[in-house]
């Protein structure tokens, strides 16, 4: 039991490294994911802001210019220079738009004015890409002062584009003729896309028709009924990520330390844990027969295995005492009496099953435990055995010389403690030493002593 200790504490050892090593980066994983998040969303809300401020600027500039008497007269009078003056150079000489159209009350191109040269004469401005605009305007009344606005395209180029009629305020509830209208817009062109890139770690933006599903990164671009028309993309700076490639090399290193830690841990728990198993094995076994001594007695008892047995009745203690041992030290000296212990030792290890046990308890006491659910019948074959390897002599360094031994046998029962288990053995081994059959006794319950010899030991009953 206790040489498995070493291999569970390393194993906890190494658990627990993995799952601080897990842990950390699993950690580091995650917080880097959710910043590469936590930047894509900051990024999609800070253009989806600019988006919507561009319209919205270029919404109130286009109301602010239309809806003024001067303007609705000067188209009316074709006053170029006037028109120049007062609207042309909204787009001309400011940042408010960068295209300003002018169409007549019958839905033709009257003035174009245009700071990016992208635009020609006013027959050829493509009408096409905006009617979604007019249509949009023509479904609502003068009276009303609507307008409209979203993202749209001039002549190919994306951009934010605002449309509604030019209306003087004596003609707001007029039924009369159509009104002549003004388009408003701000182009989504490179210098406007680079000044979006300065404001975030995007890259690469890139106005894009409408995908099936939107591209990540990147925000839908709705037109006048609110739909989407495009897609503004870019590519996404990944913050975390780069984080974590830039710590990676440190971070394995504090892991590599942690298994280090672990490791180093385990072994040193490792030898401490061996040095205690000696020492314990040490304390429990008899330093010269190798067998089990008192000490590893009682730890057998305390095995639960064992106890279950002894409390079942399922055991059988053989208690032997060598004959004559003391006269064998006294004439012979200490040094052959250890080897006669030896030799009984090697002698009883024999006769016992691998699963019996058997002990030392001191001096030429020895004791086998016998584990069967027929403990009689097994005692009286393990006594046979131990008497029959006894009757060969011991070969000593000058001599050799019979040593007989007693034994005594007491058989468990359901319930007795092991203290009484042993005594009861204990007194059967004096029996056999007193009667000197040179068979096994065994003990029995009662109230009378039988003397009864059988042909695989005797009985005796106290």
């Amino acid at each position: 039991m206790v040489g498995t200790k070493p291999r569970f504490i390393f194993g906890y050892l190494f658990l627990l490294g993995m799952i601080a090593v897990g842990m950390i980066l699993g950690s580091v994983f995650w917080l880097t994911a959710r910043l590469d998040q936590l930047e894509r969303q900051g990024v999609e809300n800070i253009v989806e802001l600019m988006v919507t401020e561009k319209v919205e600027r270029v919404k109130v500039s286009t109301a602010d210019y239309a809806h003024w008497n001067l303007a609705y007269e000067l188209v009316l009078a074709n006053d170029s220079d006037g028109l120049y003056d007062n609207l042309g150079s909204g787009a001309m000489e400011s940042d408010l738009f960068d295209q300003i159209i002018i169409l007549d009350g019958n839905g033709k191109v009257a003035h174009v004015y245009d700071s990016t040269g992208a635009l020609g004469s006013p027959g050829e401005f493509d009408l096409q890409s905006i009617r979604p605009f007019l249509a949009r305007l023509k479904e609502t009344a003068p009276a009303d002062l609507v307008t409209v606005s979203g993202i749209g395209q001039v002549n190919g180029t994306y951009g934010a584009i605002a449309a509604t009629r030019i209306t003087p305020d004596y003609l707001v509830n007029s039924g009369s003729a159509p009104l002549p209208v003004m388009l408003g817009v701000k182009l989504f062109n490179e210098d406007a896309l680079q000044a979006i890139s300065r404001l975030t770690h995007g890259t690469g933006y890139a106005i894009t028709p409408v995908g099936h599903p939107p591209a990540d990164p990147g925000i839908e671009l709705v037109g006048p009924y609110g739909a989407p028309v495009a897609q503004l993309v870019w590519t996404h700076k990944q913050v975390g990520t780069a984080l974590r490639m830039e710590i990676m090399p440190g971070l394995l290193l504090v892991c590599f330390g942690i298994f280090g830690i672990c490791l180093f841990a385990a072994r040193y728990f490792h030898q401490q844990s061996k040095a205690l198993e000696r020492a314990m094995v040490v304390a429990s076994t008899d330093q010269l027969t190798g067998l089990l001594n008192r000490s590893g007695l009682d730890e057998a008892l305390r095995a639960p295995k064992v106890r279950a047995r002894v409390d079942a009745g399922h055991v059988a203690v053989i208690y032997l005492d060598l004959n004559g041992f003391k006269q064998l030290n006294d004439a012979y000296g200490h040094e052959d009496g250890d080897h006669a212990l030896r030799v009984t030792a090697e002698r009883l290890r024999n006769a016992v099953r691998p699963h019996d046990l058997v002990v030392r308890l001191g001096g030429d006491e020895f004791i086998c435990m016998v584990f069967d659910q027929a403990p009689g019948a097994a005692a009286r074959a393990v006594s046979d055995r131990i008497l029959i390897n006894h009757i060969g002599p011991i070969q000593f360094a000058a001599h050799e010389q019979v040593v007989t031994a007693s034994l005594g046998v007491a058989l468990g029962e359901p319930g007795l403690a092991w203290e009484t288990l042993l005594a009861r053995a204990d007194k059967a081994m004096y029996e056999a030493k007193r009667q000197k059959l040179g068979t096994a006794v065994f003990h029995e319950s009662g109230n009378r002593a039988t003397g009864r010899t059988e042909k695989t030991g005797a009985t005796f009953a106290a």
